[in-house]
């Protein structure tokens, strides 16, 4: 440390306290990185290492950016799961004595974020912590805070994975790895305080907000509500993987374009977005708050003008939970006060167009604080809330007397210049301002010997001499004790108005969730008068009906889309086959997407519909593998069916889409038919089972009242297939899949010799597996070519008039009993 320069020792200092964060070190306009920190962070954000003093060979490896662009940096080393502390200067350096003083001004984790408006809008940043069988979640972006419990390990991995969590907060080391969850981004043993163990709330919150309070700054607020018990028992269970196989929030490609969201989201502000997608992440089973859902959105329907104006406003508000969240960081200015206060007046507006006058009465003081505010504030302030030009005439009288005198200054320096030009008889002479030299007369050296004697020489340029007279000095003082202390006076009043703004911090946030309510009722409104959709009837009866239902992704992607009626009662079984491209994964999915909608309030893409209430969907769909866990597609596949298997109910919608595939023709076509099988004696509320294995449509003979074949139609034109995409009575005759393949332009001689192949594999199928019949049918056409009469034994014609559908087990056993004991009496050339 001896040998290290004042502002190294002073760096070392700092750091050594934050050895476990990336410290961004504040140097005049940039925010630089020393050492480790460089070394780590320069790859991952594109920026170039260097040196710090490359003339004096000191090889401290050093990487920087200006101050004024670190949001997007800082936010990436966050998503990456490390530390960010921030190191700002403390004084101005203009009026510092020696080194400028330092100090970390805040600490930033992957669950408190730089800048919020650098994150995505359309969904929550939650911190989360799990503790004593309770899970407590918090978005320092947006205030909300809840938590849920009690519940099992099992319940909690499932929340784990629904919840997008950027931080979780363990109470040691191993808390999190006893629930099987992998690299943490952060975990921290925390001594909660005495004033918050005392509070009604789990442990698992008291963590957070004591964790979330540790990191906040002197300058910061930290923007969280009551925590609330928030009960999911009238939540429809749907686990990770039917978010994931119905693409409700993501394609598989990880894209949001294409997925249900993306399709049915008229939402127009970021806080309906993040309501709506919390509505899709856990669909209602309470009758009563569904019908609540459909009427508030019916009545917008009502009055299209209205709906068109609150659409309007909804386009201007902005993010209001994060807008306050910017007021509330040390890194506010004037601008995000002003945005916040638009967004509050817009609220209001909104909140008088759909007549909601309680919230009216019970926010107008919310209201006379943000117009008092914004009307404190000049139209465009500047970026800095340092030095000034912020703050109107008329706010402050003081403040009033020091604008007054540093403007007029102005007035009285160009004046100063008119007759110094005139005394002098220098026309270029010039009156101008610097931080270094201050106040100046500038005159070129092509009138230096016109100077007066009492100018006294400031500085030599190469074209010009820089002088100053006491008059001038008089002159700058006035200036400069005026512009002081004028913007030491704004700086107050900015930093009370922000103050005032932020204690109706509950206000505010009830302003933004009831304008999110009324963005997404709005919306439902809106998507069913554009899209032609229809509130369905959510009937306690045990039938699911959609009359022309329609899949809302599908049909907006430009295609001509063909509707299907679909009508089946309770514990009946779909199974539906077909060739490949036909439509099966299409329909069974459309199915599962509006009866989600139905759930969550919305309208559905049927013409009409009537929907029982389902209390769990579940949805086997797709291939995928996860490899980092050494899991093959086929495991992942097995997995998956072992969990619907285990969980299936009688209110249960369960999708099933080509199970069995993964491995062998027999293994596979064992496993669906068992699965199958096991469906139909749990009595699962409505099944969707599509499969390649035709063999398992005679199972519909076993089950007539329980399980229906069902296909989607083909016309066949000679050589070509054509996809009807009509949903028709009746098993598939065939597979298509060759006619597939040349669909997708496989080579000729492929598609040649894979029918060639076809043929052969169905010759050599058959013919081990000729049935006593055929060989009976076969004897008859002999005994018939060769002119005489077939003689068959009586067994065998008892045995083939014997009607199994209409035989029972026992039935079946005592007729096999009865004819081995009339066997037994017969000779051998019998058989």
């Amino acid at each position: 440390m001896n040998e290290m320069t004042p502002l190294m020792k002073q760096y070392w200092e700092i750091k050594n306290q934050h050895s476990d964060k990336i410290l961004f070190f504040r140097m005049g306009d940039f925010f630089e990185l020393f050492y480790e920190d460089a070394v780590l962070a320069a790859p991952l954000l594109g920026l170039t290492l260097t040196q710090r003093n490359k003339k004096a060979q000191d090889e401290t490896p050093m990487c920087g950016l200006p101050h004024h662009a670190v949001a997007n940096p800082i936010n990436k080393l966050l998503s990456f799961g490390y530390k960010v502390a921030i190191c700002d200067q403390l004084e101005d350096p203009k009026q510092a004595k020696g080194i400028v003083k330092r100090g970390v001004t805040r600490i930033l984790t992957p669950g408190m974020v730089f800048d919020p408006d650098s994150l995505d809008s359309s969904m929550p940043h939650y911190m989360g912590a799990f503790e004593e069988g309770y899970l407590a979640l918090m978005d320092p972006t947006t205030g909300e805070a809840f938590y849920i419990g009690p519940m099992t390990e099992d319940q909690f991995l499932e929340y784990y994975l629904l919840f997008p969590v950027a931080e979780w907060v363990a109470s040691s080391c191993d808390q999190l790895a006893v629930f099987s969850i992998k690299e943490p981004s952060i975990q921290e043993k925390i001594n909660l305080p005495v004033a918050w163990q005392v509070q009604q709330i789990p442990k698992a919150a008291q963590r957070l907000l004591t964790y979330a309070h540790s990191l906040v700054g002197a300058s910061d607020t930290l923007l969280v509500q009551t925590f609330h018990h928030r009960k999911m028992q009238t939540r429809m269970q749907m686990n990770p993987q039917a978010l994931r196989h119905l693409e409700i929030f993501q394609t598989y490609k990880g894209e949001k374009k294409g997925s249900f969201q993306f399709a049915i989201d008229k939402t127009l502000t970021a806080m309906g977005g993040r309501l709506l997608r919390d509505w899709l992440s856990f669909p209602l089973t309470d009758y009563e708050e569904i019908k609540t859902r459909q009427s508030l959105a019916q009545q917008w329907m009502g009055d299209l003008r209205l709906l068109e104006q609150v659409r309007d406003y909804l386009k201007k508000i902005g993010d209001v939970e994060r807008r306050l969240a910017r007021v509330a960081s040390s890194t506010c200015n004037a601008r995000d006060i002003l945005q916040l206060t638009v967004a509050i007046e817009k609220g209001q507006e909104i909140l008088k167009l759909a007549h909601q006058n309680d919230f009216l009465s019970h926010l107008l003081k919310l209201f006379n604080l943000s117009d008092k505010v914004s009307k404190s504030f000049v139209e465009e302030p500047p970026q800095s809330i340092k030095n000034g030009y912020m703050i109107r005439l008329g706010v402050d009288p003081q403040l009033d007397e020091w604008i007054h005198l540093s403007t007029n200054v102005q007035s009285l320096l160009l004046e100063m210049e008119q007759k110094e030009k005139e005394k002098t008889q220098i026309p270029s002479l010039k009156i101008r301002y610097n931080n270094v030299f201050g106040y100046y007369i500038e005159v070129t050296h092509t009138h230096k010997e016109k100077v007066p004697s009492h100018y006294m020489r400031k500085q030599t340029l190469a074209q010009a001499e820089r002088y100053c007279t006491e008059e001038l000095i008089e002159i700058e003082k006035k200036v400069l004790s005026a512009e002081s202390k004028r913007f030491e006076l704004e700086y107050q009043i900015f930093d009370k108005l922000r103050k005032e703004l932020i204690s109706e911090t509950v206000s505010i946030l009830l302003l933004a969730n009831q304008v999110a309510l009324i963005d997404v009722y709005s919306s439902s409104a809106q998507l069913a008068l554009e899209s032609r959709y229809n509130f369905p009837e959510i009937n306690p009866s045990k039938k699911l009906y959609l009359e022309s239902c329609r899949h809302p992704v599908v049909e907006k992607s430009g295609v001509t889309f063909t509707p299907n009626t679909i009508s089946m009662e309770q514990g009946q079984l779909m199974l539906i086959t077909g060739p490949n491209m036909a439509g099966k994964s299409t329909l069974m999915r459309q199915v599962a997407l509006n009866v989600l909608l139905a759930q969550i309030g919305f309208p559905v893409a049927c013409q009409r519909a009537e929907i029982p209430m389902f209390d769990s969907l579940f949805t086997r769909i797709g291939a995928s593998d996860e490899l980092s866990q050494g899991l093959s597609t086929f495991m992942v596949e097995m997995n998956e069916a072992s969990f619907i298997l285990k969980n299936i109910k009688p209110k249960s919608l369960l999708i099933i889409d080509e199970i069995g595939r993964g491995t062998s023709t027999y293994d596979g076509l064992s496993l669906a038919q068992s699965i199958l099988e096991f469906i139909l004696k749990k009595q699962c509320g409505f099944t969707f089972f599509a499969t390649h294995y035709h063999e398992l449509t005679s199972l519909e003979s076993q089950n007539p009242s329980r399980l229906f074949n069902v296909h989607m139609g083909i016309e066949e034109r000679g050589q070509d297939i054509y996809f009807l995409h009509t949903l028709k009575k009746g098993p598939a005759m065939r597979s298509y899949g060759i006619h597939v393949g040349r669909l997708a332009g496989l080579p000729e001689e492929v598609i040649k010799r894979s029918k060639q192949l076809l043929k052969s594999f169905e010759q050599s199928s058959r013919s081990p597996q000729l049935s006593l019949f055929d060989s009976i049918e076969k004897f008859d056409q002999e005994a018939v070519k060769q002119e005489a009469t077939p003689v068959f034994p009586d067994w065998v014609i008892e045995l083939k008039q014997l009607n199994l559908n209409e035989i029972t087990p026992l039935g079946a056993l005592q007729t096999l009993f009865e004819m081995k004991k009339k066997a037994s009496d017969r000779p051998p050339e019998a058989f």
